[in-house]
């Protein structure tokens, strides 16, 4: 029994625990929750810290509020915070297109975090143990998981929610409960085997333990090394994200394809999932089929916009594949110039300032694009900041006739998925500049030019990805 509690206190000094802390712990009445309750309350002297009851009623079983009643009253016996919340899951799972067990685990863990939010607390505790893991091993096998998904779960996740009993066995638990008197509720949906994890606990484990009666040991021996190695691999892959990666914002990443391509296939596949990962809210790895799909596209250099779903689509555009998050909104604001412009949604600001002709002269050569100097006197002080519209023309630096934005576009290879981010810089009746790509012969700088301004596109430091 003491090795149990042990355990615990282990998990505590490694996250480190600090006098005063605050800790949730996830209590849903049965077995394991009531244990790990036990335990923190018994070692909550050493730390000096809080412990605040969170319990969610699912609201799938008809005793599923005498099992609110019993947590409540826990805690008032021992004199311990609480939050006892009841959701309707089966709802939520219908409105999402969710499994019940998918929209259960997804309202726990918001309700979870909104508790911790609310008691100011730092930690979040949980009552998975050693058999439970060995279990999600063998679910997320069926699924054709990957090293990632093998390793499991974690006894430390995001420095914030620990499992603290993820080393013990079910029958240790049990034993523990028995000799502390502790009284438990018994959830009847733990046999019900319309749930796939109920059907691999009483029907998949009992065979296999007639070929490894350790099933279960060797199961989360299997899980620690996977996990470990998923760690280093997941550094490995930082490093090359941060060398494939060309242009980065929070809604876009574009890879530089020759440099991604140098890497092993098994690290292509981490780097985008890993940029995946960072345009969904979700946890857990995106589907194995996309991360494919995308890698043939990548390798082929395909040209054609796909739509990925959850919001996200890729292109290859020249030497780079991007890859996007949303839309862009239609801007349409007047700004005075010179000055500075600040393109929230963008992530840019446009500055713009007069300049001498002896600068002019200087960096003359370095102009273009998002840098571009205009005929002040000609543009004007009171200009428009645009997104494109149907039917716009413009007469392009070093053209002689006007020609149609969308034709530009086409003519300068500018990416379908990009075509969002092209903003217009316009007088009263004529396009300026297209930015940031090419600015107008009509308000060039030539020798009749008594006022010289320079405007750049300048991405803000603050909107990374």
């Amino acid at each position: 029994m003491e090795l149990i509690v042990e355990r615990v206190r282990e998990v505590l000094d490694r996250v480190g625990l600090m006098a005063g802390d605050c800790l949730v712990v996830a209590v849903s009445g049965g077995v394991d929750s009531m244990v790990l309750l036990d335990i923190l309350d018994r070692l909550r002297g050493e730390w000096d810290c809080q412990l605040y009851l969170a319990h969610l009623d699912h609201g799938l079983r008809d005793e599923s509020s005498a099992d609110s009643d019993f947590v409540a009253a826990v805690a008032n016996q021992r004199r311990l915070r609480s939050a006892v919340e009841r959701r309707n899951v089966r709802a939520f799972a219908k409105s999402e297109g969710l499994s019940l067990e998918e929209a259960g685990r997804r309202l726990r863990y918001d309700f979870f975090d909104v508790v911790a939010q609310r008691a100011g607390a730092s930690f979040i505790a949980l009552g998975h143990h050693a058999d439970d893991q060995a279990e999600t091993v063998i679910l997320r096998l069926l699924r054709g998981s990957g090293t990632t998904g093998l390793g499991a779960m974690e006894v430390v996740r995001e420095g914030r929610y620990l499992r603290p009993l993820l080393g013990v066995r079910r029958v240790e638990i049990e034993c523990y409960a028995r000799e502390r008197g502790l009284e438990y509720r018994v959830d009847s949906t733990n046999c019900d085997r319309r749930f796939l994890r109920n059907r691999v606990r009483w029907e998949l484990f009992p065979l296999l333990k007639e070929y490894n009666p350790n099933i279960t040991g060797v199961l989360n021996r299997t899980a620690g090394l996977l996990k470990d190695e998923d760690h280093l691999l997941t550094e490995l892959a930082e490093e090359a994200l941060s060398a494939v990666v060309c242009e980065r914002s929070k809604d876009k990443i574009a890879l530089e394809r020759t440099v991604f391509l140098d890497y092993h296939i098994a690290m292509q596949r981490r780097v985008v999932r890993a940029v995946f990962q960072g345009f969904r809210s979700a946890d857990g790895p995106f589907d194995f089929a996309r991360v494919e799909q995308v890698l043939g596209w990548i390798r082929d250099g395909d040209k054609h916009l796909r739509d990925l779903g959850d919001g996200v689509r890729g292109q290859g555009s020249g030497s780079r594949y991007i890859l996007r998050r949303g839309y862009r909104s239609p801007l349409e604001s007047w700004i005075e110039l010179p000055g500075v412009a600040v393109l929230a949604e963008y992530g840019m600001e446009l500055c713009s300032r007069i300049v001498s002709s002896e600068e002019f002269a200087r960096i003359r050569g370095a102009l273009g694009g998002r840098r571009v100097a205009f005929d002040a006197d000609r543009l004007g002080k009171r200009v428009q900041l645009r997104s494109p519209r149907k039917g716009d023309r413009f007469q392009p630096l070093g053209m002689q006739g006007h020609k149609k934005l969308s034709h530009f576009l086409i003519d300068v290879k500018w990416p379908k998925i990009l075509r969002d981010e092209v903003l217009v810089l316009a007088g009263e009746e004529e396009i300026a500049w297209v930015a940031p790509l090419r600015s107008s012969h009509t308000f060039r700088v030539d020798s009749s030019t008594r006022r010289i301004l320079l405007c750049e596109l300048r991405q803000r430091s603050d909107h990374g990805a």
